[in-house]
């Protein structure tokens, strides 16, 4: 068995920009407290189940859309784990997204 080694230099260069947009999204205090998903319904006339009309339910964001002004939407971020929207306090995400 015979193995041959060949030596060579290789070169590279290259240049790519990435540009990075930073979008602040505030929520305050009874800002979307409430849930979009169906299974909080009991049918189809929308009523609520028991444990979602008393005052210590607290729904959780897990996802972030952002819209332009014709109401389309351009860009969905989620988020790591899901962020409790509370009564009492504001809530802030930042989202930062490469173009």
């Amino acid at each position: 068995m015979t193995i041959s080694v060949t030596s060579s230099k290789l070169k590279f260069k290259n240049e790519y920009r990435i540009f990075e947009n930073e979008i602040v999204c505030k929520i305050t205090d009874n800002e979307f407290n409430y849930s979009q998903n169906p299974t909080i319904t009991t049918d189809q006339s929308g009523s609520l189940r028991d444990f979602a009309t008393g005052s210590e339910f607290t729904p959780y964001a897990t996802t972030v859309g952002l819209y332009n002004e014709a109401n389309e939407l351009l860009l969905v971020g989620k988020l790591g784990q899901p962020i409790p929207l509370t009564n009492n306090n504001n809530t802030t995400f930042i989202i930062r997204f490469d173009k």
